[in-house]
């Protein structure tokens, strides 16, 4: 577990299906996700079972409430050879700091627990937020790029970005 100020980052429990498909349904907030949405807490939990088995994405949680109101990922790029990072916020919690305190948060641990120095991200152009939270993590821009939804019917211009820590 990762303790941050206001957070707390643990393994996802299938007990958190209901939280989150708050977020993994709405369309805003998926906007500029790779996947669809999802229709109903099943798809969620199944999910969430898969998460837990490739341990590997995270629930973002407040102390003050125990509300998983995010995910967040630490996934080993095989193409990029390094960790990547990946995060997504209820829409009830942006503008807070909370994206930018869990992923500081992941990196710190990543790098002090794991000894993890190399980091990558990438988000999509429009999604300028993102890419803020990202620049006060420290990340600094290293391409430009696509990636698309899995259907591949929508594409998306896209920032990839890297941290290296000393």
């Amino acid at each position: 577990m990762i303790n941050t100020e206001r957070l707390l980052i643990r393994p996802f429990r299938e007990s958190d299906a209901e939280d989150a498909f708050e977020w993994r349904s709405d369309p805003e907030v998926n906007r500029f996700m790779p996947y669809p949405c999802d229709e109903n807490v099943a798809d969620v939990r199944q999910r969430i079972k898969e998460w837990i088995a490739d341990n590997d994405k995270y629930a973002i949680v407040l102390k003050d409430t125990d509300k998983v109101i995010g995910d967040i990922s630490l996934e080993w790029s095989e193409k990029d050879r390094v960790h990547e990072i990946g995060y997504n916020l209820n829409r009830s919690y942006w503008r807070n700091g909370y994206a930018t305190e869990a992923v500081r948060g992941l990196i710190d641990w990543a790098y002090n627990e794991l000894g993890i120095h190399d980091f990558t991200a990438f988000y999509a152009k429009d999604n300028g937020a993102s890419g803020r939270v990202l620049e006060k993590c420290g990340f600094v821009q290293e391409y430009t790029g696509q990636y698309s939804r899995e259907n591949g019917k929508i594409v998306f211009e896209a920032l990839f970005v890297r941290l290296h820590i000393d």
